[in-house]
Parts: C-alpha cells; structure tokens; sequence
C-alpha cells in the first residue's frame, strides 16, 4: 500500500479498504490498521464517521439516538442526486424507517419469521435441499452458486412470500443490479440501471399482488392483502414494497452466506474436514464462524438524531454530532481481538460473541434465523452426501466490497 500525501492515513487506509480490488480481496488487513490508528475517525473523504471495533460498532446499531435516514449513504464517489431517487424506492419499506412506522412496518410481517416458525421449517427446507444435491452428485461438477447456493434459498423465500417457481430465477440479476448501487465508487450507470432495476421490482410485486387479489393462497404475500384490505396498518405501496424488500433480502444474504462458507472451507482444509467429520455437532457454532470469518455486510450505517459519544476511556472518545453518519466496519468488529481470540483463525467450533453480521438492535436482520436454518442445513447435508467437495478450478475471486460474494464457483463433488 502507498500512502499517499493528499489523504491522511486514516483515510488512505479507507480508501483502499473500499474502493479498492485490494481492498476487496482482502480487507481484513486494513481493518486492522485501522483499529490500530484510527479506531474511530471522521473521514475527509465524506464526511462521515467510521468505526472498527466491536464494542463502537455494537454500541451505535444499539443506540436509540442513532437509526436510519431518510436516504442512502452516499458515500464519496457516488451521484447524490441519482442516488436519493434510487432510495426514495427504499423508502417505503422497514429498512429506511424508524419508529414509531419501524415498528408498524416490522410488526406486520415478523410472526412469519420468530424461530418458532422458522425452525418449523427445516423438513420443508431438507425437501428442497435434497433433489438439488442429487443433481450435483449425477453431474459430478457443477456450480455451486447456481445449482445450490441461490438456487435453494430463492426457493425457501419464493414459497414463503408467494413468487412463482417460475419467475424467480430473473431476481438474481436484478438483486445484483440493485445492490450495485450501494458500492463505493458506483457510477451514474450503476445507479440508473439500479434505479431500473428497482422499478421493474415494484411493478412486477404491484403486479403480483393483483394476482393474488383474485387467486389468494396461504402465503405471506396473500397475509399482507389480506391485512391490507381489511384496513389494517399497511398501504398499498408499502405492501409491494414490502414484498420485494423480503424476497430480495431473503436470498441474496443467504446465498453469499453459503457461497462464502464454501470459499472458506476450501480454503482452510483442516477445518473443512473437521467439520465434515462431525456435521450435526458443529453445525450452529460452524455457521456462526462462517458469519464472523466472511460476513456477507461488511458496512452498516447508521444516522445520528442526538449528539452521543463513542469510544471507550482506553482509546479515548469521540462527540458525534446529530445529523452526522457513522459507518460500523461490521467486516472489521467481527475480527476485533478484544472479542475474538486469535480472531484471524477460522474455528468452526469457535464459541463466544454473536458477530454483527447480521446486525444488532431493533433493525436487526429479520430473516437472520432462517438464514442460518439454511446454512446450516445446507453444510450438514453436504457433508452426509459427499466424501468430497472440490474447487473445480482457482476459487474465484470476491466481486463486491459492501455484499461480500462470489458471483459462482465451479465444484466437483465425490458421493459417499
């Protein structure tokens, strides 16, 4: 890394950490060199407060004086005006409010996911895993991001919310397309095609709606018209909304949630058959290292509405201001030493801290306890089915900074 003299080095670190291929490939490094600088810092580059330890990043996502803003991050290389039409989409789901319409908006929809429901589930996810595995032990290579990794949870959220088997498989671009714009350095191209992108979604759920209007069926889709048209607490526009905000959020963390726990299995061997040798007992603890080691978010933002201080007597403290930004590195606080022992280590019976991964707080991810349900559903078939999980080739490299993914990954599996 060169550090150069128009930016501090706080701010050089950042900017290789997020706009950077370097910074994509392997940010862990330079979260490091933060927490070891500048552990909390007011960038010069946006404006914006970024905080790298678990205790800053967990305090900020947990404090009521701190919630979501009216718009995205815009983050420095972005079109802000292009950006605000692309969040006033945004606008009309959970993701953007805060209470007292946060709280009406979740409370809508979170009976389908408490773990009660979620964990009734799991036979109908072992359902839908199972023929897939079968169709990668008959081919014998196989992508692993599209025969499995998408493939499976497109279907679990498709069933839940209501989405047509056969209308699916066109959101995995379109997810892609979207969550593009929430990039550092995304384009104005970016941000147009996201905004069309978005459109499209919102027209194909009003769509789907109407369908459901005149054919209803016992999923979630159908729940919320029904709530809807009985005058409950839910407009027309949030229920579309809120539609497209579940299906999309149900399967692009879950995907790159499998897709990274492989990465990271062939890239640590030992661990890998560690695991494979006693699935059912590692399972949980295995999916939770998973979420530390490659968390799919990587960045999380919160807006400040009341002055508050973050840091700790040790490290000092810092006044943040209302109506300024903090970024939670989550990427980062997930490999702080001050909560994770030999945090560069991947352990998949590690116990201990939950990682932020999923976030914290009243805006925690909802879908969190389905997700790991699949994941951990997923590695534990896969290792009853197959004595051997390959890379068919280099593993791929990381395509994105905020959703840490791979886009496929070529595999060759041996059946037991």
């Amino acid at each position: 890394m060169t550090i150069t003299t128009t930016r501090s080095p706080a701010d050089e670190i950042l900017h290789v950490l997020l706009a950077t291929e370097e910074g994509r490939q392997d940010p862990y490094l330079l979260y490091r060199a933060l927490r070891d600088i500048a552990p909390l810092f007011r960038s010069e580059l946006d404006g914006h407060w970024y905080a790298s330890r678990y205790d800053d990043c967990k305090a900020i996502l947990v404090d009521p004086r701190a919630g979501r803003g009216s718009g995205m991050v815009t983050r420095y290389g972005q079109n802000p005006a292009l950006a605000e039409r692309f969040s006033r989409r945004m606008k009309m789901t959970m993701l953007m409010h805060n209470p007292p319409e946060h709280t009406r908006l979740r409370g809508v929809v979170s009976r389908a996911f408490t773990p009660r429901r979620v964990a009734g589930l799991e036979e109908r996810i072992v359902a839908l895993l199972d023929p897939m595995l079968d169709r990668m032990a008959e081919a014998g290579e196989v992508d692993f991001m599209a025969a499995l990794a998408f493939l499976l949870p497109v279907s679990v959220i498709g069933e839940l919310v209501g989405v047509p088997v056969e209308e699916r498989e066109q959101f995995r671009e379109l997810v892609r397309i979207t969550n593009r714009a929430s990039e550092v350095g995304a384009t104005t191209a970016d941000l147009e095609a996201a905004d069309r992108a978005m459109e499209y979604q919102d027209a194909y759920f009003a769509d789907l709606v109407a369908r459901k209007r005149k054919e209803p069926d016992d999923a979630l889709l159908s729940a919320l018209i029904k709530i809807h048209d009985s005058g409950g607490p839910l407009s027309e526009q949030e229920m579309v909304a809120t539609g497209r905000l579940l299906f999309g959020a149900g399967f692009v963390t879950t995907t790159n949630l499998i897709g990274n726990g492989m990465v990271t299995f062939f890239r640590h061997p030992g661990e890998m058959a560690r695991f494979w040798a006693d699935p059912h007992r590692l399972a949980v603890t295995a999916v939770d290292e998973i979420l530390r080691y490659e968390s799919v978010v990587q960045t999380n933002g919160r807006w400040v509405f009341q002055p508050m201080e973050l840091g700790s007597p040790e490290i000092g403290t810092e006044k943040i201001d209302g109506g300024e930004v903090v970024i939670p590195l989550v990427g980062g606080a997930n490999r702080d030493p001050e909560r994770f022992p030999d945090p560069e280590r991947f352990d998949v019976a590690r116990k201990g801290e939950m990682p932020l991964s999923f976030g914290w707080g009243i805006h925690h991810c909802l879908g969190a306890p389905l997700a790991r349900l699949e994941a951990q559903t997923v590695f534990t078939r896969l290792a009853e089915r197959f004595a051997r999980i390959e890379p068919a080739g280099p593993i791929p490299r990381f395509a994105t900074t905020f959703l840490r993914g791979v886009p496929s990954l070529p595999v060759q599996v041996t059946p037991r």
